[in-house]
């Protein structure tokens, strides 16, 4: 018995058949085949409100089935089902991939893709229960139909599949085998998609005629909207939602069903959970989706090669997710691991030299008498006021912390590195299985009690990759190759709910709207190609093939089936809300109507549209209730409140929203502010002043005072991919050149007379070996080396030069700052202290002192530096910082300070430090250091040739903002420092 399609009330015609049922028999027993869980709730539901308001027999002894609920539980009645495990997408296509592997056939060139099991896995599926004759047909459909019963046979024996539980039910159901179903009745049932479920219904002695309860929709009361993107869907539709709850429709009464879950579910769970409206149906976040899953994933993606660590790029990605820890071994920060990616410790450290003390370290008994001298001067640096370590001992602190975190970061990224391989090297699923599951309880560790969200998850996952043992007999072994691909379709099959069924809301696809009992249902992302989804010729099925297979849908079909379906989920209530987005500012693309709503609806065109999401705001869901416009959220009665009064930042009641307002305010006005670079007079430490400063960071608040903020006030860093780099950088190779001169320079010291350049190359060599970085492109580092060399030959010929005139080595790379200590008063009182280290000391015969810094760059960026402008307009200060070091080393004599460039050794640009020099030097520091003490960081548009904190923010809108900002009255006193002139 069925509600036919030609009965336009189907919840009355169900009523009266079940009724009609139980005539001899109050508790006569009733089957009604239903097309969801779901709907078989609202089924049953409605029965017994019909049977309370209308009276009857009410609904015991009745039940609302899914056609496949019910073969499965006929079907593991049977004897065939015993022993055996449903079979799922991974386990066919691992089944498949074991076959590509021994009998790839014409997929040989390709066998090795998980991409081709996944789709001959896909085939096979498709062909259960039909019969194909490859005869005449192309060879790619040999190949399938080959595969497929090859797969079948490996897995008949220990998998049942849907097919199988199917047909069973349908024999069993056919030979009378089937008790206590009592009256079948079909609901809503959507044209079989198979033959299987068809012969099930036969078999109840239901036919295709009978399967659409409804029949045509009738829609003269449907209200079809446009909205400018998914997005702006998603926040109508919820506030329509908020609308007939504030009407006092109850919340499980009212539905929202989308075209595409993959656009469609995230946004309507977001704007559901944000406006505090209870609701079910797919989870917001999948198992794929989350952090777990995501980090596993990530990891098994780059599965190492027998002897060799994980790629470190991914390691840090896992790690940046706040979950790859270990249970016992320790790790450092995220932060410091990319740190350590960027500049490694280098193995040439001597960890075993004893550090510098500490304050707090204690001396132990044994050393009590030796260290006497060592407290004394302790206490006479304590009773100088030095509470703090000096700069030498933090230096070294740093260096211990640092080669403490490499070590560990190191012996994790062993012991990770090492797990993997037990996943990479396991010859049986079973195995693969435990090590993955090892994977996650060791370095994926919770640290304590976790958050209900990630527990449901970590158990999710756990139950995921123990179902990889299942895999074992299906014909297929792991492998580096498979087991990533295997592991994301066990994690993507899993599919988690929110909610309970029948409480709250309802959200789903367009088939789950079919057989429910609503009062309101909106409808989303109805457009082409999105409903109907553009169907497509398959190619390793096609259409020549389907025309002749009975039971094998052809293009035709599938489409008439997408409408079928269409149609019916649209009569599910006799007044929705139809949604259609016109584009999509994601994926930069335009959407055109459904192509079946004109003929549905009767009209070309959507009868009203939300033109932005402002007008949205404004008009609220007053477009699809005739009650007063209810936002969904405190946040969007702010924002309607915005868009009614001009997104003027002020009376709004909300410190942050005004914030923001403010800055885009100030943004686009040219209002230098705290959100433009006005940090204010508190924005420094208390003792930032009073803390040595290296000439290097005057240099950087001139170029960029913005950056100089996050770098030296902040302390934050940009992280250099080593893996996008091309070639060497500029600091690396400056790095390599210093290194080589410093320990060719120590060697001379040594020995008292200048080595050989083959000891300055072999250095050389040695060093680059130790800093190559395998991600360079040959080609291009072989020329960089070629040229390095060539400098350093050019450096030491002129080395020699400057010997035999005279000039002797008196120290590579001295350090200043603390002894001793380099200052200058400014005009205000205020005493700059400097620190720094010097490339190279030089003594003349006649005493004259000389500080050499040198450069790998160009010579004419430093060409316009000059004893009359020291400092070029405030852009360069390490010369005249450096000369007042080299004065504190002379004793009256001379000092000069000089860039020696490698490329051109024999151009040095340079000059004597005069007291005019020191001057010069004064009032170019003091200006910084005032607008320092203003709190005046403007962010200064920087080079887009390398990575730097302009191009990290956009150089072009960063630029656009200094144009404006320039005119602000409290940038004036510092303009001439900013404001620099083009030189060569």
């Amino acid at each position: 018995m069925t509600a036919t399609p030609e009965e336009q009330d189907p919840w009355t015609t169900l009523a009266g058949r079940v009724a009609e049922a139980r005539t001899d028999s109050p508790l006569a027993r009733i089957t009604i085949l239903v097309p969801t869980p779901a709907s078989g709730l609202d089924v049953v539901r409605r029965l017994a409100r019909e049977a309370a308001e209308q009276g009857g027999h009410g609904v015991a002894n009745v039940r609302a089935v899914t056609v496949d609920q019910l073969a499965t539980e006929i079907f593991l009645a049977d004897d065939a089902a015993r022993a055996r495990k449903p079979l799922t997408p991974a386990v066919r296509q691992a089944a498949a991939a074991g076959l590509l592997a021994v009998e790839p056939g014409r997929f040989d060139y390709c066998a090795d893709r998980p991409v081709t099991a996944q789709a001959l896995a896909r085939c096979s599926a498709t062909l259960d229960g039909i019969d194909l004759d490859p005869a005449g047909a192309p060879p790619v459909v040999h190949e399938v139909h080959r595969a497929h019963q090859a797969v079948t046979e490996r897995l008949q024996e220990g998998f049942w599949s849907r097919h199988e539980a199917l047909t069973t039910a349908a024999r069993r159901i056919a030979g009378g085998q089937v008790e206590n179903l009592g009256t079948v009745l079909a609901f809503a049932l959507p044209t079989a998609p198979n033959p299987a479920t068809t012969a099930v219904l036969e078999a109840l002695g239901i036919g295709d005629r009978d399967a659409l309860g409804p029949g045509r929709p009738q829609l003269g009361r449907a209200r079809w909207t446009s909205a400018s993107d998914p997005e702006d869907e998603a926040r109508a539709a919820v506030r329509a939602v908020a609308s007939w709850l504030a009407e006092g429709t109850p919340g499980h009464r009212i539905g929202v069903f989308w075209s595409s879950e993959e656009i469609y579910r995230p946004l309507v769970s977001r704007r559901l959970q944000d406006a505090g409206i209870e609701f079910n149906g797919p989870a917001p976040v999948q198992l794929v989706d989350t952090p777990l899953a995501r980090s596993v994933l990530r990891l098994l993606d780059h599965l190492p090669a027998p002897g060799e660590l994980l790629p470190v790029r991914p390691l840090l990605d896992a790690i940046a997710e706040g979950l790859v820890r270990h249970r016992d071994l320790p790790l450092p920060s995220s932060a410091a691991c990319e740190r350590l990616w960027v500049h490694p410790v280098s193995t040439e450290d001597d960890d075993d030299a004893e550090p510098v003390a500490t304050p707090g370290e204690q001396d132990t008994p044994g050393e009590a008498d030796t260290a006497a001298e060592d407290r004394s001067a302790a206490d006479r640096s304590a009773e100088q006021g030095t509470a703090q370590a000096t700069e030498e001992e933090r230096a070294a602190a740093r260096k211990r912390k640092r080669r403490e975190d490499q070590r560990e970061f190191d012996a994790f990224h062993q012991a990770l590195s090492e797990q993997l391989h037990q996943v990479a090297q396991a010859t049986t699923w079973a195995r693969a299985s435990e090590a993955l599951l090892s994977l996650v309880d060791e370095f994926l560790a919770a640290t304590g009690p976790e958050d209900p969200a990630r527990a449901g998850a970590r158990t999710m996952l756990r139950d995921a990759l123990t179902e990889l043992a299942d895999l074992d007999g299906c014909g297929s072994s792991p492998g580096p190759r498979t087991v990533a691909h295997t592991v994301n379709e066990v994690v993507a099959a899993h599919r988690s709910r929110t909610g309970r069924i029948g409480t709250g809301v309802t959200t789903g696809s367009l088939g789950d709207a079919l057989g429910r009992d609503l009062d309101h249902a909106v409808f989303l992302g109805l457009a082409d190609g999105l409903v109907p989804v553009h169907a497509q010729e398959d190619a390793l099925l096609p259409e020549e093939v389907r025309k002749r297979t009975e039971g094998l849908p052809e293009l035709d079909e599938r489409v008439r089936r997408q409408r079928e379906l269409f149609e019916a989920a649209l009569g599910v209530v006799p007044a929705p809300l139809l949604l259609q987005p016109r584009g999509s500012l994601r994926e930069s693309r335009s959407y055109l109507p459904s192509r079946w709503l004109p003929a549905l609806l009767g009209r070309e065109e959507p009868e009203t549209a939300i033109p932005s999401a402002v007008a949205a705001l404004r008009d609220s869901a007053g477009w699809a209730t005739n009650e007063k416009p209810q936002p969904a959220t405190a946040q969007e009665l702010r924002q309607q409140w915005l868009a009614g009064s001009g997104h003027e930042p002020h009376a709004l009641g909300n410190e942050h929203l005004d914030r923001v307002l403010q800055l885009r305010a100030d943004r686009r006005r040219g209002h230098f502010s705290r959100f433009t670079g006005h940090a204010g007079q508190d924005a420094l430490p208390a003792d930032f002043l009073d803390r040595p400063v290296s000439p290097t960071a005057l240099e950087e608040w001139v170029n960029n005072p913005f950056g100089y903020f996050v770098t030296k006030v902040l302390g934050a860093e940009l992280f250099a991919d080593r893996e996008l780099a091309q070639e060497i950088d500029h600091r690396t190779r400056g790095n390599i050149l210093h290194e080589a001169l410093e320990n060719h320079a120590n060697q001379a010291l040594a020995d008292g007379a200048l080595p050989p350049v083959e000891h300055l190359l072999e250095e050389a060599e040695r060093i680059m070996e130790r800093e190559r970085n395998e991600y360079w492109i040959e080609d291009l580092w072989q020329h960089h080396r070629a040229e390095m060399l060539d400098q350093l030959r050019e450096t030491h010929a002129h080395l020699e030069t400057q010997h035999a005139d005279g000039w002797g080595l008196d120290a590579p790379e001295v350090a200043f700052g603390e002894d001793p200590e380099i200052t200058l008063d400014l005009p205000d009182g205020t005493v700059l202290r400097f620190r720094g280290k010097v490339d190279r000391v030089d003594r003349h015969q006649d005493g004259t002192v000389r500080v050499v810094d040198y450069k790998s760059g160009r010579r004419d960026r430093f060409a316009h530096l000059t004893p009359e402008d020291p400092t070029a307009g405030g852009t360069k200060f390490q010369l005249p910082v450096y000369g007042l070091f080299a004065r504190s080393l002379g004793n009256g004599a001379g000092v000069r300070a000089e860039y020696c460039f490698l490329g051109a050794p024999g151009e040095p640009v340079g000059y004597e430090l005069t007291d005019d020099v020191v001057d010069a030097l004064r009032g170019t520091a003091h200006g910084i250091v005032t607008a320092l003490r203003a709190g005046v960081f403007p962010h200064l548009p920087e080079s887009e040739r390398y990575t730097n904190v302009t191009t990290v923010s956009g150089h072009r809108d960063v630029e656009t903002l200094w144009g404006k900002l320039q005119g602000a009255p409290e940038l004036e006193p510092h303009l001439g420092l900013l404001i620099q002139e083009d030189t060569p």
